[in-house]
Order: structure tokens, then sequence, then C-alpha cells
């Protein structure tokens, strides 16, 4: 191998998320820029976006992980890596590399991070090119981003032969510059349902944390202003009953088995405010619907409480677990009131768009250290 030091860059790129593969970290030369010594041991730390530090770093990582990447893109097309394994190296640098982008870009859309944020101290795009002066820049840099996304995580899906874990990369990466592109940053009818295919796919046969990073593709949901975003779609249901009855996570000592069982209370509760809201009066056999997802969400709460108890005691966001769960006894009100003269129905989307509920969406949020037992 011709390069300096792939595996060294991107050994441990299988080690940055504990739902992938594990990599063997073989000993090469350092590079002048490094993953493994520069990147990685900070790659989750730079997706806290609830830490200003962190936030004022963001144009440096970008920087740094763009020449670290380039560099190895270079060198690929150059022809210099021949072997599966530096090809599969490279698919992870990539993989990674789009996931960071893509993270940073949906911090933007969510509102945790501006987009000042992103470009503090550039005269020039880093992915476009332009002039900060340019009419537009912001839009056209941030779609640069995402188009720069998409095309290395589809390089890094066939690197060395199709890869179905990081086909899901490149799927969250379509969907997000899709929003991206919306006025109202809201979903794209196709992506929205090829994304939701795709879940629908993997989760089927969703086993412990074989198929996390599918689950990942919840990222598509978050976006609440958005009629696309709800059960609308009736593939959505398809979701909900596969992953309400298949397995998810057993870890006890990663974050991960804490946010599994969150998504899976988020779904099932966005599907209750579909009911609530599809239509003016409800039935007897609506209501009773409505109920049934309540016992399925009181299950998760539960669970959540008791199983995930040594995770939710110590995850920062815990408070967001006992929003979740007013909502839900807002609802079990409402439904046991149902009729009454001042029965308000209860108005669930603020709350599904605020920071509170995206906070279990936010990749540093899963991915953090799990503090040592004292």
């Amino acid at each position: 191998m011709k390069t300096i030091s792939l595996v060294c860059l991107v050994s441990a790129i299988g080690m940055l998320l504990s739902s992938c593969e594990k990599q063997t970290e073989v000993q090469q030369p350092q590079a002048t820029v490094s993953f493994l010594r520069d990147i990685r041991p900070q790659f989750f730390e730079h997706l806290n976006f609830n830490s200003t530090e962190k936030i004022a770093e963001i144009p440096s990582f970008l920087q740094t992980f763009t020449d670290t990447y380039t560099l190895l893109e270079k060198n690929y097309k150059e022809g210099q890596y021949t072997s599966a394994s530096d090809r599969d190296n490279m698919r992870l640098a990539g993989m990674y590399y789009a996931f960071g982008i893509t993270a940073i870009v949906r911090a933007y859309l969510d509102k945790f991070i501006q987009f000042s944020d992103i470009v503090k101290g550039r005269s020039t795009g880093l992915f476009s090119g332009l002039s900060a002066s340019e009419p537009g820049f912001e839009q056209k840099e941030l779609e640069a981003m995402m188009r720069r996304a998409q095309e290395v995580a589809g390089l890094a899906v066939v690197v060395n032969g199709f890869n179905d874990k990081t086909y899901g990369t490149f799927m969250v990466s379509r969907q997000i510059s899709e929003r991206l592109k919306s006025s109202q940053h809201v979903n794209n009818p196709v992506t929205q349902d090829s994304m939701i295919n795709y879940l629908n796919s993997k989760i089927v046969n969703y086993e412990y944390f074989a198929g996390w990073n599918a689950l990942m593709s919840q990222l598509s949901f978050t976006n609440y202003n958005d009629s696309l975003n709800t059960f609308k779609n009736p593939k959505m249901d398809i979701a909900l009953f596969n992953l309400n009855t298949r397995p998810l996570p057993a870890y006890t000592d990663r974050f991960p088995g804490l946010i599994g069982p969150v998504f899976r209370f988020d779904l099932n509760i966005k599907k209750v405010d579909w009911l609530l809201n599809r239509k003016n009066t409800l039935t007897q056999e609506d209501l009773q619907e409505i109920k049934a997802y309540a016992f399925t969400l009181d299950s998760i709460g539960n669970d959540i409480r008791t199983n995930k108890k040594a995770l939710l005691d110590v995850w920062p966001y815990k408070e967001t677990i006992k929003m979740r769960t007013d909502k839900l006894e807002e609802i079990k009100k409402w439904v046991a009131d149902y009729g009454s003269k001042n029965n308000e129905k209860p108005q669930l989307k603020p709350f599904f768009i605020s920071k509170n509920f995206l906070q279990a969406y936010q990749c540093y949020n899963c991915h953090r250290s799990v503090p040592a037992a004292p």
C-alpha cells in the first residue's frame, strides 16, 4: 500500500459507533493529519451541539476532516488501494466523513446551531468554493455540503462491493439534502417514501445491535413541521409494527440501549397524535385504538424507567423522558374525559419540534461516553 498510513487513518473508524463492525488496529507510521490521532478521539465530541466550545470548533473540525479524506480519496482514485482491507478502510473513512457533514447540517436544520457556526472565519465556502459575499451564499454552501456528503457516502457504499450498512448513511444524507432544499425544510415525498421502505426492509430482520444503523433512519422522522412526517403514509404503520415487535439493543453500558426504547416511544406517540388529529370527531373504535397505543406507551415508559434506569440516571437529558411521559398522561386523561365540555385536545406538535424532544436525535447524545460507576 503506497498511501501515508491508510489503515492508521481509518482503522479505528469502525469503533467510532458501537453499532459498526469492529476493525483491527494496525500500527503504521503517523501521517501529517491522522484520523486515528487527530480526529477519532474527539469525533463525537465534535458533534456535541450543546457545547459552545465544540460548536466553536466546527470550522476547524470540518477543515481537518476534509483534508484527511481528500488525501485518501486522491490515493484511492490513483489506484493505490488494491487489497480488500484497504478498500474497506476507504469505505469506513467515507462513511464517517459523510456522517459528520450530515450531522452538522441536521443540527442546523433542527436549530441547534447557526450557519455562522459552520463557516465562521472563512471568506470562501469550504464546499462550494464561493465567496462569502456571494448572494445566497448560506443556502449554496449548505447544499454543496450535502452534495459532497451524498457523493462520498455513495462511493463508500460500493468501494469494496455493495455494503448495506453504509447504504443507510447514504440514505440519511439524501433525505437531509432534500429537506435542506425545501424552503420550509420539509421532506421530499420521493426520498421520504424510499426512506420508509428502507427502514421497513431493515427492521424486519432487526436483532440487537446488528441493525442499529437502520434505526438511525429515524432521523427522517424528527421534522414534525411536515405532513409527510406523520402516518399519512400507510407504510409508517409497517415501520411501527416492526419496531414494536423486534428486540432492541440490550446494552446496559451504552446509551443506544436507552435511545432505542426512546425512539420506539416517539414513533408510538406520533401515531397517537395522528389518530387524535385525523378527524374532528372520534368514534369509540378510535378511542379504543388510542387506548391500545397508550398501553404500549406505558409499557415502553416503564421499561425505560426500570430496565434502563442505570443509563437513564446518567443521561444528561433525563428530564426529556419525563416530558414524554407527561404528554402521555395528557393523552390518557383526554381520552378518559372525551366528550366533556372542557376537554381540550392535547397539543403535541410544539413538543415534537422542540429541542427538548430532539435531544435524543442528536448523535452525540446517543454515543457520548457513559460515566464510569463511582
